[in-house]
């Protein structure tokens, strides 16, 4: 499991630096309001100033030792129509409403080969008491990247329940994906739709909904030294942003 205390806040802010306050850009990218009025004061997300978006975590034992990859939301709206073609089919093919589709793209700088698709903060409505959140996930057009036990869907959905318990705690250790080579982007669409959400075995009456992220994963070895990039044209953005980015922030 994963324990959110308060005192881990600076570890767990999504997108590290980016101001609080609804859709502020920082550079080329974009951050969500970290404290949502939708979520009360309690909810976990605003104690622990948690985006409600999916992450790419590394679970490791659970508990404090786990760590997730740092990343950027891109300040570039995509829409149901930017999607690949057999995206848009599978979606509508679940009777999803298009105003009910998020789609970003987001760039994560990997910390670990070995990783988790965690999207409790996404899709649960409530995270003050325990929530089960049953979501189905799978990444598309995935390059260096290869799915483990089956636990995320490769060309297809695969269902993974996440749970929130103990008023800080997420868990489990699963959607796991494994990144071939860890020293060359990886990447893919990856796609979620929430399918149940329960509390002490109720159904809780959320809507369908899905969530499609186009993630590019890069390399940390990147970001500290430019050669070992084998695609120099790819350094202006977003890499160059990232660093002046974590400059500013030791000035």
């Amino acid at each position: 499991m994963l324990h959110l205390a308060k005192t881990m806040k600076i570890k767990l802010l999504f997108a590290c630096t980016l101001v609080v306050g609804s859709c502020n850009a920082l550079g080329n990218f974009i951050g969500f309001s970290k404290i949502d009025e939708r979520y009360a004061f309690e909810d976990m997300r605003v104690q622990t100033y948690t985006y409600p978006f999916p992450l790419i975590f590394h679970y490791r034992q659970g508990g404090d030792d786990s760590k997730k990859s740092e990343f950027r939301i891109k300040d570039t709206a995509l829409t149901f129509d930017n999607l690949p073609v057999n995206i848009q089919e599978l979606l509508e093919g679940r009777n999803i409403p298009v105003t009910d589709i998020q789609v970003f793209e987001a760039y994560a700088k990997l910390e670990e080969v070995n990783c988790n698709y965690f999207t409790h903060a996404w899709a649960m409505d409530i995270m003050i008491e325990n929530r089960l959140a049953v979501v189905e996930s799978g990444i598309f057009e995935a390059f260096n990247l290869q799915a483990v036990n089956g636990e995320i869907g490769m060309g297809g959905l695969v269902p993974q329940t996440m749970s929130f318990h103990d008023k800080t705690y997420l868990s489990g250790n699963s959607a796991r994906f494994h990144v071939d080579d860890i020293n060359a982007l990886a990447g893919g669409w990856f796609v979620s739709v929430y399918a149940t959400n329960q509390s002490n075995g109720n159904m809780d009456g959320q809507r369908l909904r899905a969530i499609v992220v186009k993630w590019t994963i890069i390399p940390s070895s990147w970001f500290t030294a430019s050669q070992n990039c084998t695609d120099p044209a790819l350094l202006p953005s977003p890499i160059l942003t990232w660093k002046s980015e974590y400059m500013d922030e030791k000035l």
